[in-house]
């Protein structure tokens, strides 16, 4: 490792800090069976475990850009102070938590912190290249994905207790602070300050194709965060309604840490096909797909496992692996001196709309059952092939 050019060296670490910081993200989603048995909770209140930390990352993501603290203070102790914030509220939840609503408040703080992860993993990684930048970039999305899907890896112990599974988030958030604070500084290639400035949303509102590119990314986290949140409920009473007498927990965290993994690569190395395709293109192929798979893993349920785990792997894989292109999308049509405002006002708005889904899906399953409820999650696909379809059309005929 020490052989490696010093921005290679640099962007391991990052990648492997992001993994293990953004394990907080479903640390208590990968325990709902657990949780529910511990605080009796309804469908409702599940979806408001992954509904408050979504809150916690706007507010965060809003606080950090309108105090600019990643320019104010240096970009390396922003993410690890950060991330060891993250990871101690993961102990007090462990082993000091005995209420739901104390469960809800530390998880709103635990994505507030993640806030000041990703973008500045993101700033960081962006600022040791020029030519591969977008390699960077996609190698911090792809660990976004791995990291929110390592909870899941630690179920696989068989380890039954809920507190000590959340605690190593909390250990392996600790580590990465550690890692970045020690190894990790700023590259010669920073941007400069871009600030956070609302007098700018005048001009970013006049700008038709990067607002027919958030739209695109608007429809797509309407899907994406509402499918991590709930596919590991679904795929675990389908497994049990389709009367397998094997421990379910193995089951659905297997292969939820599969979706996660698979999105991880495809989101990495779906960058090179991106560039020869073209961002927007891909981004239409993968939505398809995506939404298809939205369409038909409902009709798997409780009867064709073999059929659900392919389905569920495919949309894990193409859910995910247009995210870092957005912002590609959103560089290249806007102007550099409103881009801080921009990418924070797609954020914020990107992970409002995903609550909303997250929400829904419980009430559809109350309604008409698993088999249709993320149907629904069809919706932003359509949203985003649309708008994307548009923005081609406009950049083909400038």
């Amino acid at each position: 490792m020490f052989s490696l050019e010093l921005r290679w060296r640099i962007l391991i670490i990052l990648s492997v800090s992001a993994i293990l910081s953004f394990s907080l993200w479903f640390s208590a989603n990968a325990v709902i069976p657990q949780l529910t048995d511990y605080f009796s909770l309804t469908n409702s209140e599940k979806s408001l475990l992954s509904i408050i930390v979504t809150i916690g990352f706007i507010v965060g993501a809003l606080t950090y850009a309108i105090l600019n603290l990643p320019d104010v203070f240096k970009t390396n102790n922003v993410f690890a102070a950060s991330a060891a914030f993250g990871g101690t509220i993961s102990f007090i939840i462990a082993f000091f938590t005995e209420s739901f609503s104390t469960l809800l408040l530390l998880r709103f703080f635990t994505g507030f912190f993640l806030a000041g992860v990703y973008p500045t993993g993101m700033k960081l990684a962006s600022s040791w290249f020029q030519k591969k930048r977008g390699f960077a970039v996609g190698c911090m999305g792809a660990s976004l994905a791995l990291g929110s899907g390592m909870p899941y890896l630690f179920n696989l112990t068989g380890i039954p207790e809920w507190r000590v599974l959340i605690s190593f988030s909390g250990i392996a958030s600790l580590i990465s602070a550690v890692l970045v604070f020690v190894f990790v500084k700023e590259g010669p290639y920073t941007a400069g300050t871009i600030k956070f400035k609302l007098e700018n949303l005048k001009d970013i509102l006049k700008n038709k194709e990067l607002k027919l590119v958030n739209y695109g990314y608007f429809g797509h986290m309407w899907e994406l965060y509402a499918m991590w949140a709930w596919i590991p409920i679904f795929l675990r009473e389908s497994y049990i309604k389709s009367g397998v007498n094997e421990t379910s927990t193995l089951f659905f965290s297997f292969i939820t840490f599969l979706i996660f993994l698979f999105g991880a690569l495809t989101t990495l190395f779906g960058g090179i096909f991106a560039d020869k395709i073209g961002k927007a293109q891909f981004n239409i192929l993968m939505l398809s797909i995506s939404g298809i798979c939205s369409l038909l893993i409902g009709f798997t349920y409780g009867t064709n496992n073999t059929a659900m785990i392919i389905i569920a792997l495919v949309w894990g894989m193409s859910a995910v692996a247009d995210s870092p292109q957005y912002s590609g999308m959103a560089t290249e049509v806007g102007d550099k001196k409103y881009m801080g405002t921009a990418v924070t006002i797609q954020l914020a708005i990107g992970f409002l709309i995903s609550i909303i889904s997250i929400k829904l899906i419980p009430l559809v399953v109350d309604l008409i059952s698993w088999r249709y409820a993320f149907s629904i999650l069809f919706l932003g696909p359509i949203l985003g092939i649309i708008s994307l379809s548009k923005f081609k059309f406009l950049k083909n005929n400038k």
